[in-house]
């Protein structure tokens, strides 16, 4: 899964699809119309943009696994 920032967003978005190397269409982990991911060398961390409610609330329900004190 990765984060990123469509040009000309404000928000982060997410996507379980590979992130092409001179940017494109992904489709996104919210279920929303593809989003632009940006080249590789454009590409950088922005922790402080806010996330996308969509992709956020669908990166909260992955099944992940769990630690083994949560049994």
């Amino acid at each position: 899964m990765s984060w990123f920032v469509p040009d000309g967003d404000t928000h982060q978005h997410a996507t379980l699809d590979a992130l092409p190397t001179e940017g494109g269409g992904v489709s996104t982990l919210g279920g929303h119309d593809y989003a632009e991911v940006p080249a590789y060398q454009d590409r950088r961390m922005r922790h402080i943009r806010p996330c996308c409610d969509l992709c956020f609330t669908e990166y909260l329900n992955l099944h992940r696994p769990q630690p083994s004190w949560k049994g």
